[in-house]
C-alpha cells in the first residue's frame, strides 16, 4: 500500500511538473515577437501562437487541423507565405526563407527559419516554423548602407570634379585663340568632352545622392487619378509626339501618399517607357497605356497602376534585377529610374513589379493600400478610357 501511495505521489508530482514546465512555455512563446508554428509530417497545421496571428493579419485559429496547403486557399492574403514555405516542408535539414507580403499594413518582409523536430512517442517528425516580421530592419540597414555610400560618392568623386572642369575651361580659354586652326580644333574638341563628361558625372552623382538620401514624407489624403492627369498633362503639351491611353478606375478612393515623391515616380515610369521606345524604327506614333483601378484581396484593399510601353520588352535575364541599381537595358541614363521607383513604393507601404504584357511591350505593376479608410473618403472621379495626344 504504502509503494503504491508512493508511486501514486510520484505520478502526481511528475504531472504538476510537466504542467508547470507546459504552462512556462505557453508564457516564453506567448512574449515572443517571432510567429511559431508547428505541422505534423502530413503537413497539418497542428499549433500555432498570437504572434503568427499578428504578423500575418489573418485568423488562423480555426485553420487547426487543416492542411498547411489549404490556407494559400482560404486566405489569400498569405498565398505568398504558404508557397514559399511548401518546398521546404520535405527537407531534413534547417531551411532559411525570406518572403514578401502584401497585407493590411501594406508590404511586409519576412524571414521564416524550419526545422524538423525529433521524433517522439506523441509526435513523428514535426515540423517548427519560426517567422519575424524584419520590413523597419530591412528598409533602416538599407537606407544607411545607401546613405553611407553616397556620402563616400560624393566626396571621393564629386569633389574633385570642379577643378578639372574649370582647368579644362581654363586651358581652353588662355590657349585655344593663340593656336593654329587644327591644334585649335583638337584642343576644343578635347576640352568639350571633357567638360561634358564632368558634368555627366556630377548628374550622376546627384542622382545617386538622391536615390540614397532618406525621405521627408509629407502623407495626405490624394486623388491618385488627378494627379496621374496632372503628370500626364506636362507630356501631352511637349512638341515630342506620343499618344497616352487613359483608363482610369471611376471608383478610385483616395490614398494617404506624398504628392511629391508619387509625381517623382510617374515622371521615371512615364520617360523610361518613353525612353524605350525611341530606338523601336517604328512609323506609328509610340503610345504609353496608363491605367488604375481598385482592388480587394481578403482583408487587404489597395489601388493599383499599371503603366505599359509597346517597347521589345524585358530581357529575360533582367526580370528578376531590373529594380536594382544601374541595371538598365537602355543605351542611356544611369540605371537609378526604376530603383528610385521601386524605393518611393516602399516607402509608401506598396509593392511594385516588372511582367512582359501579352499585347505587348513591358508593363510596370504598382499596388499601394488603401491606408487609414475612416479617416480618407472615397472620391469617384470620371471614368476615362480615351486615346489623346
Amino acid at each position: 500500500t504504502r509503494r503504491i501511495e508512493r508511486a501514486r505521489n510520484d505520478a502526481q508530482q511528475s504531472r504538476q511538473q510537466a504542467e508547470e514546465q507546459r504552462a512556462y512555455m505557453e508564457g516564453v512563446l506567448a512574449n515572443l515577437s517571432s510567429g511559431v508554428l508547428t505541422l505534423d509530417q502530413k503537413h497539418t497545421l497542428r499549433s500555432l501562437h498570437q504572434a503568427a496571428v499578428q504578423i500575418l493579419g489573418v485568423e488562423l485559429d480555426h485553420e487547426l487541423g487543416e492542411s498547411f496547403a489549404q490556407l494559400a486557399v482560404k486566405q489569400p492574403t498569405i498565398r505568398h507565405f504558404v508557397e514559399a514555405i511548401m518546398p521546404h516542408l520535405d527537407s531534413e535539414y534547417e531551411w532559411r526563407e525570406e518572403i514578401i507580403l502584401f497585407g493590411q499594413a501594406g508590404r511586409q518582409v519576412v524571414v521564416c527559419r524550419g526545422v524538423r523536430l525529433p521524433a517522439t512517442e506523441l509526435h513523428e517528425g514535426d515540423t517548427l516554423i519560426v517567422f519575424e516580421d524584419v520590413t523597419m530592419l530591412v528598409q533602416a540597414q538599407r537606407d544607411a548602407a545607401w546613405g553611407e555610400v553616397a556620402r563616400r560618392l560624393a566626396h571621393e568623386i564629386k569633389n574633385p570634379l570642379t577643378p578639372i572642369q574649370l582647368s579644362a575651361e581654363r586651358l581652353r580659354q588662355k590657349y585655344l585663340h593663340t593656336m593654329d586652326k587644327e591644334s585649335a580644333e583638337v584642343l576644343d574638341r578635347s576640352t568639350h568632352t571633357i567638360v561634358q563628361q564632368v558634368e555627366a558625372m556630377k548628374a550622376m552623382v546627384d542622382a545617386f545622392s538622391e536615390y540614397a538620401r532618406a525621405p521627408q514624407m509629407k502623407l495626405e489624403a490624394l486623388n491618385l487619378n488627378a494627379l496621374i492627369n496632372e503628370v500626364l498633362d506636362l507630356y501631352r503639351n511637349e512638341a515630342a509626339q506620343v499618344d497616352f491611353e487613359v483608363a482610369l478606375d471611376m471608383a478610385m478612393p483616395q490614398v494617404e501618399a506624398d504628392a511629391g515623391r508619387l509625381r517623382q515616380l510617374l515622371h521615371n515610369l512615364i520617360k523610361n517607357a518613353l525612353e524605350v521606345m525611341e530606338s523601336q524604327e517604328s512609323v506609328k506614333t509610340p503610345c504609353v497605356h496608363v491605367s488604375t483601378r481598385c482592388m480587394q484581396e481578403a482583408i487587404c484593399r489597395f489601388v493599383e497602376i499599371r503603366i505599359r510601353d509597346e517597347g521589345p520588352g524585358l530581357p529575360v535575364d533582367l526580370q528578376n534585377e531590373i529594380f536594382e541599381p544601374y541595371v538598365t537595358s537602355k543605351t542611356k541614363g544611369t540605371g537609378l529610374g526604376l530603383a528610385i521607383v521601386k524605393k518611393i513604393v516602399e516607402e509608401h507601404g506598396g509593392m511594385v513589379w516588372a511582367e512582359n504584357s501579352d499585347e505587348g511591350g513591358a508593363c510596370i505593376v504598382i499596388r499601394l493600400p488603401v491606408l487609414h479608410s475612416d479617416a480618407v473618403q472615397e472620391n469617384p472621379v470620371a471614368s476615362i478610357d480615351t486615346e489623346m495626344q
